[in-house]
């Protein structure tokens, strides 16, 4: 990965690892989760994790997941990222 992305997904993965006690937290990830996602897109080692961001996304603009669930898959994305700018 190019440094301007690595530096651009570690301040998401940190959001991600921590997110925000608010009730406007779909808001909030919605904008991260995207913003991981097109980041990936230029990756192909990154297909899988790209996929999840993208399905968590459609989660949240559906409004199919509640505020606990959330939080969980939240860091789940977080942890993901992080496996994947560790190797």
């Amino acid at each position: 990965m190019r440094n301007d992305d690595i530096r651009t997904i570690t301040e998401i993965k940190q959001f991600l690892l921590d997110p925000p006690v608010s009730f406007k937290l779909k808001d909030y990830a919605s904008k991260h989760v995207q913003d991981a996602a097109d980041l990936l897109s230029a990756y192909a080692e990154a297909a899988a994790v790209q996929n999840y961001l993208l399905d968590l996304h459609e989660q949240l603009e559906t409004n199919s997941i509640s505020q606990e669930e959330l939080r969980n898959k939240l860091k789940e994305a977080g942890i993901q990222i992080s496996r994947l700018t560790n190797k």
